[in-house]
């Protein structure tokens, strides 16, 4: 049975459900890097071009750490799409082109195109194409049966996931791409900090596509990148139920800073304050907590008077 790595950074948070299950259906043994820690991040730093945003680094350390322990077949997909007429963020289209380059040569990329922009069943046919390689097509069919009914079993826990927490001092919209929010290494170990002051956290995993989908059409120009468009979405799906906003920004995205501006203009229509905390490899933890704190005063505050 070969072995296969997947880096657990980047769309690993939205999609290793799916993909761990189809894979070990179709006869690969499947295994993650460890969660991110200063050792991988900084083999990502060494290697990767000053430029890049602080996911995509820690992703090329990712690759990396799993070279180093012997894995030489890595699930890097081409991935372009994944909802109708939306295009994930441009310096992830490339992946496995500007991953090829860090790795040694001995290292292969299975890297199926997978490219939503038509629909979903347009999507589930790129994954069917890469399953025929391995499996003939009624194994195909089971093994993305299986992979959808555990994706979808993961998605709806995480919609679930504090919608219903009674109490709570302040009760708070993190806008990221999941990548950020599910890797507390990355963000300063937020959702933690956030927890020990008492705070409610949404996301917008909480809400599904299709809803999403629905607000962004709101804007005078609805955002083409699915990250934004699942952020903008949750904000005017949660805005009447909370009590601020913190935007995570990485250093270099220039989504995520268009959206700020969007979201801000928003918020302050709908008088909801709002925090942005941009983060790179220099962001201290200390200096994030003091921020969230501060941030979570002036709200209790407001909401006492």
């Amino acid at each position: 049975m070969p072995i296969i790595g997947i880096p657990r950074a980047l769309y690993y948070f939205h999609y290793h459900p799916l993909w761990s299950r189809y894979l070990e259906e179709l006869g690969f043994e499947v295994t993650f890097s460890p969660p991110t820690n200063k050792e991988i991040l900084e083999w990502g730093l060494l290697a990767c071009v000053d430029g890049a945003c602080l996911p995509l680094k820690a992703y090329i350390g990712h690759a990396l750490a799993l070279s180093k322990a012997g894995v030489d077949l890595l699930f890097v997909p081409e991935l372009i799409g994944v909802w109708k007429r939306e295009f994930i963020c441009t310096s992830f289209l490339g992946l496995p082109d500007l991953l090829k380059q860090y790795l040694p040569s001995s290292t292969t990329l299975l890297s199926p195109p997978l490219d939503g922009r038509k629909g979903q069943r347009a999507l589930a046919r790129c994954y069917w194409r890469f399953g025929l390689t391995y499996a003939p097509i009624m194994k195909v069919k089971s093994s993305w049966g299986q992979a959808l009914n555990v994706q979808r079993d993961f998605e709806q826990s995480s919609r679930e996931q504090n919608l219903n927490v009674p109490g709570g001092r302040l009760k708070l919209l993190v806008l990221a791409p999941r990548y950020l929010i599910d890797d507390p290494f990355l963000n300063g170990n937020l959702l933690a900090h956030l927890k020990d002051l008492g705070v409610v956290v949404l996301t917008p995993e909480q809400i599904s596509d299709a809803s999403g989908h629905q607000s962004n059409l709101s804007l005078v120009k609805p955002f083409f990148w699915s990250g934004a468009r699942r952020s903008i979405g949750a904000f005017e799906h949660f805005f009447d139920q909370i009590d601020g906003v913190i935007n995570l920004l990485p250093f270099a995205c220039g989504a995520q800073s268009l959206l700020s501006v969007v979201v801000e203009q928003r918020a302050i229509e709908k008088g909801v304050p709002t925090l942005d905390l941009a983060l790179d490899e220099h962001t201290s933890e200390l200096g994030t907590l003091t921020r969230l704190e501060a941030f979570c005063d002036l709200l209790e505050r407001r909401k006492a008077q």
